[in-house]
């Protein structure tokens, strides 16, 4: 009797370990003040075009600022969701300007949800809140998703 009370209690050690859903390590956060972006500055004038962006220096890893239209912008921390705490996890545009990419783990992510579309990275990039007032935007740190 005590060998099977044992080969059950493996049993269910074994499929208790055998869990499919995937690990999900969070991103590191980093509080920053507000930014406010003029968009009449010359040093934005990549937003004045859909799909234009800019790379802003806070947040963790940095922070890429992406036109979608003309009232859509979108914040994404450049910090990987795929090991975010690994030194090279970190998301670049790729030279194509259509996706965004982390050349260390070859996830790609898509502008308009920061939803991977393709690599390891199981998880959304984090997006944090912007808000158009006439030409000015405005970005907190409190994440959208």
């Amino acid at each position: 009797m005590n060998n099977l009370k044992l080969v059950f209690f493996w049993i269910i050690l074994i499929a208790s370990s055998c869990n499919d859903s995937p690990y999900r390590e969070e991103i590191p956060y980093a509080s920053f003040p507000d930014i406010y972006i003029q968009l009449d500055l010359p040093e934005f004038n990549d937003l004045s075009v859909d799909g234009g962006y800019v790379l802003l220096s806070e947040g963790v890893r940095g922070i890429i600022l992406y036109r979608e239209n003309s009232t859509t912008y979108h914040a994404f921390e450049r910090n990987c969701s795929y090991r975010p705490y690994e030194a090279g996890s970190t998301v670049n545009v790729h030279t194509s300007e259509l996706y965004m990419t982390d050349p260390s783990c070859q996830s790609s992510f898509s502008f308009t949800n920061g939803y991977p579309t393709g690599g390891p990275a199981q998880f959304p990039l984090r997006e944090y809140q912007v808000s158009l007032n006439r030409r000015t935007l405005t970005i907190t740190d409190e994440p959208v998703n």
